[in-house]
């Protein structure tokens, strides 16, 4: 149950990328506003662009029935992503190491994750279950 001062994955407008936000408010059991965990700045939540899964909108309405929205949570994402590429190797993080989206990799800190994304040619966004990082790879 998602709930205020809890963690999830969103978009962040300063940003401009999906990371770990904190709920700083909510409208019944809709998450209305999130701060970012990494630039500090509080905005409207924003379901996290990264997610093939479709996130459900609430339906506006007049009566008075609340829509559910689908929440991403980091740990649900990251249970998403280990069962989908749960046939690639799982290969221990190195910094020279090279990773591509989809890749499976062991931390010796943050534990297992899936790589979501390559930000830069050096650096790559990876999903563990307790957290979004961005790491470098492929480095000399």
């Amino acid at each position: 149950m998602t709930k205020t001062g809890s963690e999830v994955l969103s978009y962040c407008t300063s940003c401009r990328m999906d990371l770990a936000h904190t709920i700083v408010a909510m409208v019944g059991d809709k998450i209305a506003r999130v701060e970012c965990r990494t630039c500090k700045k509080p905005h409207a939540y924003k379901a996290p662009k990264g997610i093939d899964t479709p996130v459900a909108k609430p339906k506006k309405s007049s009566s008075k029935t609340q829509s559910r929205s689908a929440k991403v949570s980091i740990e649900d994402q990251w249970h998403e992503l280990m069962l989908t590429h749960k046939n690639s190797p799982l290969q221990k993080y190195g910094i020279r190491q090279t990773f591509s989206a989809g890749d499976r990799l062991k931390h010796v800190k943050f534990g297992d994750g899936v790589v979501t994304k390559t930000i830069h040619p050096d650096k790559i966004e990876v999903v563990f279950q307790n957290d979004l990082k961005v790491l470098i790879h492929a480095r000399d």
